[in-house]
């Protein structure tokens, strides 16, 4: 459905929105269940119980591979720049990672820290979290954003999806694209 905006001293009309990222939301959400329906078995994923939990982006995220830190980078504690495993060249990477909460503790935070050459799309349990548009923005990778994604996460399972693209095509050294992620959960006391 496309939502109607009202512009002063006109008809209604209905205005479109960009589509974010280059590609529709429908699309991103496609690959989205793509990516999960190829690569998340049952079974799969970390079991975590210790109450503050930090999950970085590395060669266990599906589909990722390690890549060298560009100098324009902003370093990330604990997480590792990575791009698509199938194809360090392409002009995007999906990447993944499956993890489980304890049931018996509840969640009083979560962040997520992202830095992107390009931009992304990531999403969380099948929920948007960021939307990026097209564009080359230093502040995506240098000095990063962090997110609150608390209403995101839930005890159990969970499953985060990074569609990552690299603006002006493949990944190239004068081109560079890397994606670098950091989940910082915080869990309360048994219960």
């Amino acid at each position: 459905m496309i939502p109607k905006q009202r512009i002063a001293g006109k008809p209604s009309r209905i205005v479109r929105l960009p589509k974010s990222a280059g590609l529709p939301r429908s699309k991103a959400m496609l690959l989205y269940r793509t990516q999960l329906r190829k690569y998340h078995k049952p079974g799969s994923g970390r079991f975590l119980s210790q109450r503050t939990v930090s999950i970085g982006t590395d060669n266990s995220w599906f589909n990722a591979q390690i890549i060298p830190r560009d100098p324009a980078w902003v370093p990330v504690t604990n997480a590792n720049y990575v791009w698509y495993s199938g194809n360090l060249n392409s002009e995007n990477a999906i990447i993944s990672t499956r993890f489980t909460l304890a049931q018996n503790r509840a969640i009083l935070g979560a962040s997520l820290f992202l830095s992107v050459d390009n931009y992304a799309v990531v999403i969380i349990n099948g929920v948007p979290l960021l939307f990026d548009g097209p564009q080359n923005t230093p502040s995506f990778y240098n000095p990063g954003r962090t997110f609150d994604i608390r209403r995101f996460v839930r005890r159990g399972r969970n499953d985060v999806v990074i569609i990552a693209f690299n603006l002006g095509g493949p990944r190239t050294a004068e081109m560079p694209a890397g994606v670098a992620a950091r989940l910082d959960i915080r869990l309360s006391n048994l219960q």
